[in-house]
């Protein structure tokens, strides 16, 4: 089985499509677009920019940045700002996470057992959220 056995294993230009169930909004959100992961000096910066596709709503575009940090047998996941996310176990044909956002629960769920092509889905809980998140990965 080919799996991700390093950071630079991601890096590259992804495409992406992304379904959002949000249980406490009643409402099913879908989004495409890419996701670039392209070196710097301190591992890979991962840049994202979508189209979502909210229900009776205009089309509108979104954008997300993280850093990716080489951990060895894991990626150290980080918010644009430095702070720590959550980490990706390498090496493996699935992998999981939580991240502890008080009052809200994040929890990952990475699959590469069909690399090049990858998942990852996020359960997220708390007080004003409830969605399930899943985004499909295809190397460009």
């Amino acid at each position: 089985m080919n799996l991700p056995h390093c950071l630079a294993d991601f890096e590259g230009r992804w495409s992406l499509r992304r379904t959002i169930r949000d249980a406490h909004a009643g409402r099913v959100v879908q989004a495409d677009g890419e996701a670039q992961l392209h070196r710097a000096k301190d591992g890979l910066i991962y840049d994202e920019q979508v189209t979502l596709r909210i229900p009776d709503q205009p089309a509108m575009k979104g954008t997300r940045r993280y850093i990716w940090r080489d951990g060895g047998d894991f990626v150290a996941v980080h918010f644009e700002d430095g702070k720590y996310f959550h980490a990706l176990k390498l090496g493996l044909p699935q992998a999981s996470d939580h991240h502890d956002c008080p009052p809200d629960s994040y929890d990952a769920a990475y699959d590469f057992s069909g690399w090049p092509r990858w998942s990852v889905r996020w359960t997220v809980a708390g007080p004003r959220k409830s969605y399930e998140m899943d985004t499909e990965y295809a190397l460009r």
